[in-house]
């Protein structure tokens, strides 16, 4: 089974290196790997979880379709055995926003309304494989507008993911500290839901996620080298950009950042940070691609668990 496990993960990483559906938003370690906050201590039943909730604005730039969004994201280690094995559950519900028909009479009117969701839905296993993680996915992911009045031919959107995934331990140098993943596979609309829409133009997605935190204050900093727990806000940024070979080929690469602090407290955190995001195309227009590069200030609230110890490098 883990070699069967190791051959998927090895296979989408080599055709990806060698080698869009309607977005995808972005997802943190802790949604990706059941295993990444499992240690030899956890317990079998819901070891760790992961929620968060944001406030996206693209204020700095925008697009005709995209002026913000609330994000509501989730995840589940339903089960783990032994630190090695891990059956996983994740949700998104995103609710986004455009602006209102053009005879509205802003500001007399409000000039925006809520006016798309999209829910992405999955499972996925780990199995820690000499210290690295190794994930099996199959997930899904609809997009649903309810614009009225609108020029354009919006569309609904569906996609099945069918992935593999590995992220090595998190890694300390200094007072940095890190983690990363790579997902890789196959995108397609599956006959068995019976759904009357096109596939998704793309086939092949392979997606980095990478995330580098460093606290503020020194004696945090001084904390973290030592080994201990570091107290206090960090400055972070997160990296995710994704190569894409399209249905009717060529390829794309749509990427995904942020830079930011975050303030930790007893419950959860609060991250406040500038994000940037390019879509080749957002695929809510059916008679044409639409490319977006989004720029804007977003707000997060977080509960996740620590990750695993981190390997230390000198």
């Amino acid at each position: 089974m883990v070699r069967k496990i190791v051959a998927v993960a090895t296979a989408g990483i080599l055709v990806a290196c060698a080698s869009a559906a309607a977005r995808e938003y972005s997802k943190p370690p802790a949604m990706v790997n059941p295993l990444r906050s499992v240690t030899t201590e956890s317990s079998p039943w819901i070891p760790a979880g992961y929620f968060s909730l944001g406030h996206w604005r693209y204020d700095i730039r925008r697009s005709k379709y995209n002026l913000f969004e609330m994000r509501t994201q989730g995840a589940a280690t339903v089960f783990q055995h032994d630190a090695r094995f891990g059956l996983g559950l994740f949700f998104s519900s995103i609710l986004d926003s455009g602006p209102g028909p053009e005879d509205w009479d802003t500001p007399t009117r409000v000039g925006w309304r809520m006016d798309a969701v999209q829910f992405e839905y999955g499972l996925n296993l780990g199995y820690r494989l000499r210290g690295v993680d190794v994930m099996l996915e199959y997930s899904r992911s609809s997009f649903h507008p309810f614009r009225d009045k609108a020029e354009e031919n919006y569309r609904i959107i569906t996609t099945d993911y069918l992935r593999a995934a590995v992220m090595p331990p998190p890694l300390r140098y200094a007072a940095l500290e890190g983690e990363a993943y790579l997902r890789s596979g196959w995108l397609d609309l599956y006959d068995a839901w019976g759904a009357d829409y096109d596939p998704p133009r793309a086939v092949w997605k392979t997606t980095l996620g990478a995330w580098v935190d460093l606290p503020l204050r020194e004696q945090a900093r001084l904390q973290r080298r030592a080994g201990g727990a570091s107290a206090g806000p960090h400055a972070f940024i997160y990296l995710q950009p994704e190569l894409l070979f399209l249905r009717d080929g060529g390829a794309d690469l749509d990427f995904y950042g942020e830079l930011g602090l975050r303030l930790p407290g007893d419950f959860g955190n609060i991250d406040l940070f500038l994000t940037y995001w390019r879509v080749g195309d957002i695929e809510e227009v059916a008679d044409r691609e639409v490319t977006v590069n989004l720029v804007g200030p977003a707000i997060r609230f977080v509960t996740e668990p620590a990750r695993r110890d981190p390997v230390v490098i000198d």
